[in-house]
């Protein structure tokens, strides 16, 4: 299980979950400890008073059966048979290590009225207990000791417990409660991850079909899901598309057509004004008129054609109609075939036909044709004169498109992809070429990469095309 970044919802609940148990729980140990360590003192206490009540008696009739022996009589350890040879006290007095297995915690004397001790047990002291002559419980030293008045009131009978074996006992009951936290909190943590994990996988399934859409790809996203608070921000995100949807169309279709519509317009009128540059004569004053116009319209024809490219790229598609790869190579060697029948400085182009055969990708062939048209006219428009533009094929998947030229400052390099943004070496262009590919390697899941300078070399730039392969 991943932890998140600290700034993740599933870090924050995480954390904070189980800081609220453990928290809890030591309360609850807390209070448990408390409710035991009560019941504990009660329970021992209750010991006390019924086990003077009991043993009052017998102890007041195993003294006046042994009290001719003189001095303080001493019972006899459990188990020990005090009745079985009455002429030889002495040989009974105490018999430490008889039973040394057996913890006899309960302590007994009974005192007179001046507060000798007549009668003591095994493991009592032989002075008095540290605690007054009267009924109740009191506190000594090192004894918690009940006092119950017998005989005919002139006796005093006292049961005691080591406050030692009593603190002891309460401990280890509080060990008992918070040793299980030590191995309880990190199982709690694992679970509250694991939890929180899978709760928020919806968010996370959300979040990732938000983050594949983008310009070309608005879909609406599938709400699988029954969670009130993910359908609602799925419905919302879903909504927003569709108006992002909306106005996208618009304007693409505006582009669109309102290029569609120029390029008859542009056309006729560039074929009259070339119609008139035949009829004028040479060195007519209207002349160098004409061929301004014609190069105006020129430049218009390009911009509609791009405006029709970008508005094909923009839109959702672009892959390879079967879903596979296929062959690229002859595509490529159409396009360049094709500038240079168009006059575009043809002979300036230096293709490497050295993997060509090899050049496949999960891209339609018409979008391909039109990136690498796109790049290599950028190349040969914005390149040094004296240095042809390179071509090559890297791999199976990867055509890199250089030429010279003054390198472009990275600020400018990173802004070559928007719309009708130019580079300052030159001025001619329309500024779409790249906006154009990079939009049709967005929605083939292509990669363009632009370098400046070139790759080991001092000036020019690169244009990298990565395609993407099924």
């Amino acid at each position: 299980m991943k932890i998140r970044a600290q700034n993740s919802l599933q870090f924050i609940l995480t954390k904070r979950l189980t800081l609220i148990v453990a928290v809890f729980w030591v309360i609850g140990a807390l209070f448990a400890a408390y409710t035991a360590r009560h019941e504990m003192e009660e329970g021992a206490d209750t010991a006390l008073i019924e086990t003077s009540r009991r043993t009052s008696t017998l102890i007041i009739d195993y003294l006046e059966n042994h009290q001719g022996a003189g001095g303080i009589v001493v019972l006899p350890e459990p188990g020990f048979d005090a009745v079985h040879d009455d002429d030889d006290d002495s040989d009974h007095d105490d018999h430490d290590g008889d039973f040394d297995d057996f913890d006899n915690f309960m302590q007994y004397q009974l005192r007179d009225a001046k507060g000798d001790v007549l009668l003591r047990s095994q493991n009592a002291p032989e002075t008095p207990f540290d605690t007054p002559l009267k009924p109740g419980f009191s506190d000594g030293d090192e004894v918690r000791v009940y006092t119950s008045v017998t005989g005919n009131g002139d006796l005093f009978m006292q049961v005691a417990e080591p406050t030692e074996h009593r603190n002891e006992a309460i401990i280890e009951t509080m060990v008992s409660q918070f040793t299980p936290l030590i191995f309880l909190i990190p199982v709690t943590i694992l679970a509250v991850v694991y939890s929180v994990t899978h709760a928020l996988a919806p968010v996370r399934h959300v979040r990732n079909e938000i983050e594949t859409r983008g310009e070309g790809n608005l879909t609406p996203i599938a709400q699988d899901d029954p969670i009130e608070e993910i359908s609602t921000i799925v419905t919302a995100v879903n909504r927003l598309m569709a108006k992002l949807e909306a106005a996208l169309s618009v304007e693409r279709s505006f582009t669109a057509n309102s290029a569609h519509e120029l390029r008859t317009p542009i056309a006729v009128a560039l074929a009259q004004t070339q119609r008139l540059l035949a009829e004028l004569p040479a060195g007519h004053a209207a002349r160098k008129r004409a061929v301004q116009t014609e190069e105006a319209l020129k430049r218009l024809s390009r911009l509609s054609e791009k405006l029709l490219q970008l508005a094909r790229a923009e839109s959702s598609g672009g892959f390879s109609p079967t879903g596979h790869n296929q062959d690229l190579g002859p595509t490529l060697n159409l396009v360049i075939e094709d500038l240079k029948r168009a006059g575009m400085e043809g002979a300036h182009i230096r293709f490497d036909t050295e993997n060509l055969a090899t050049l496949s990708a999960n891209i339609d062939l018409d979008a391909f044709a039109i990136c690498m048209r796109n790049l290599i006219e950028n190349a040969l428009k914005y390149g040094a004169d004296d240095e042809p533009v390179d071509i090559r094929v890297v791999e199976d998947h990867i055509v890199q498109v250089s030429n010279g030229g003054v390198p472009v400052s990275p600020a400018e390099l990173a802004q070559l992809t928007t719309r009708f943004k130019r580079s300052s070496n030159k001025a001619d262009g329309s500024g779409l070429g790249l906006a154009i590919v990079e939009a049709i390697a967005r929605n083939t899941k292509a990669e363009l990469k632009l370098y400046s300078p070139r790759p080991d070399h001092a000036d020019g730039f690169m244009a990298e095309l990565r395609l993407h392969q099924s």
